[in-house]
């Protein structure tokens, strides 16, 4: 069955001074001084993310990873581990101003037509990820905050990086 959205969802968020892990090791660590919000269904039917994106403000940003985090919480300040999951990451990858890096989004149980068998431009079966549109199902009530591993301090300590999020809500 197809997911069918109302409007767009076109979102982002700004990222680097605070982590938003107490231990930049653990992605069960979540600090609500670090979450910025991303896509709020709190008060809505939901919504579909089926991509994010990071965008580089700086050449050789810190090496940090971008954390998305599925939460329960309505506002940054009452995340906790008790009510939020991290639920993808990607490393910044910036060489040159203005990179982007999208991040790898999970399966979604929406099936991707007509990829039974190998097409023109593949030399095998599809994988079953292939299959499959990925992307982050938000339902009614949770919301997605994002934040860094790590607070980026170079090439300075104003070192930021865009989050960029789009799919349609419910």
């Amino acid at each position: 069955m197809p997911l069918l959205v109302d409007r767009p969802l076109h979102s982002f968020a700004t990222l680097g001074d605070i982590a938003a892990l107490t231990t930049a090791t653990n992605f069960n660590t979540p600090s609500a001084a670090g979450c910025v919000l991303l896509v709020d269904c709190s008060a809505n039917d939901g919504a579909i993310v089926d991509s994010v994106s990071i965008i580089a403000t700086e050449a050789s940003t810190t090496a940090s990873i971008v954390l998305l985090f599925l939460s329960v919480a309505t506002t940054a300040t009452s995340v906790s581990s008790a009510n939020t999951v991290c639920v993808a990451s990607e490393a910044i990858a910036s060489t040159a101003v203005g990179d982007r890096t999208n991040i790898s989004l999970p399966a979604l149980s929406v099936p991707v037509p007509n990829l039974a068998s190998p097409a023109a431009t593949m030399a095998t079966y599809p994988a079953e990820l292939d299959k499959k549109n990925t992307g982050l199902y938000i339902p009614s009530g949770a919301t997605l905050f994002t934040g860094v591993s790590a607070a980026l301090t170079a090439p300075a300590t104003t070192t930021r990086v865009h989050v960029f999020a789009q799919g349609g809500f419910f």
